[in-house]
């Protein structure tokens, strides 16, 4: 059933205008009319002329505002044809959303051109990953170690997925405080790896969502390793949070972002599951 609206004095946009308007290219338009997505309101029998109206190029926006946001071509197809699951669509725009929300957060202390620390509620992220556990002694050994664990879980086959960076867990939280007198301790590393290419591995964990408070610093490295958790933890008590898992330290911008990062522009996130 066609529920569309007859329009008076309705104006009609050649496929260049409209491609212009949506900030396009005219092959675009015809790639997603050939995918079929949305056809013109009306082709020229003769001459094949393609006129598109204003609900054309506001479904072709609509279209590019989902594509921005990462969603495949295929996923909107199906919502306009109705062959979607409903659920799981929402569920990928909202990790989507709350992927770039943190990164806004993270990005905004990166950029600040002095020292930050910025306590708040977050949500870590539903991920499964490799996870090895590394003896913390100090920061020249601990990235080594990283280093060839990591080399070690390309070699098996495991593909890196890009919307969780790599992250540390801290199962006793005594050790936190004990860190403070540079007790050695270990810690889980966690590198957050693609579904779909896991080989049977037992270093793989999946960690579900949970809600947590969270400490985002930018500055000196060496000082927010050493003192990050503890400073999260008394910031809980003023605050009458309790625990509920273990500290998680996210490696948001450091060493295994490339060599030019300086050691005093390092960008962390500690969190601690709250109940």
């Amino acid at each position: 059933m066609n529920h569309r609206y007859k329009m008076e004095g309705e104006r009609l946009y050649s496929i260049g205008e409209a491609a212009k308007i949506c900030g396009i290219s005219r092959a675009t338009l015809l790639r997603l009319e050939e995918a079929g997505f949305d056809k013109p309101i009306k082709i020229n029998p003769e001459s094949g002329r393609r006129y598109y109206d204003v609900l054309n190029i506001m479904k072709i926006q609509r279209y590019l505002a989902l594509k921005r946001l990462g969603v495949s071509q295929k996923d909107i197809l199906n919502y306009y044809k109705g062959n979607l699951d409903k659920e799981a669509f929402l569920e990928d725009i909202r990790e989507r959303l709350d992927i770039a929300q943190r990164c806004v957060d993270e990005f905004e202390s990166c950029f600040t051109e002095r020292e930050s620390i910025t306590y708040t509620f977050y949500e870590l992220p539903e991920v499964t990953c490799y996870c090895f556990v590394c003896p913390i002694k100090n920061i020249k050994e601990q990235v080594e170690y990283n280093y060839k664990e990591i080399q070690n879980m390309y070699d098996m086959g495991f593909k890196p997925a890009s919307t969780t960076p790599m992250f540390c867990v801290i199962p006793n939280l005594d050790d936190v405080y004990d860190g403070i007198d540079r007790k050695p301790y270990s810690s889980v590393i966690c590198m957050s790896i693609r579904p779909d290419a896991i080989p049977d591995e037992e270093k793989v964990v999946h960690f579900k969502s949970r809600r947590a408070f969270s400490l985002l610093y930018h500055g000196d490295r060496d000082y927010i390793m050493e003192n990050g958790g503890r400073m999260l933890l008394e910031e809980m008590k003023k605050h009458n949070l309790t625990p509920a898992g273990p500290l998680f330290g996210i490696n948001v911008v450091g060493v295994f972002f490339g060599n030019e990062i300086e050691p005093d522009d390092y960008v962390f996130r500690f969190a601690i599951p709250v109940e």
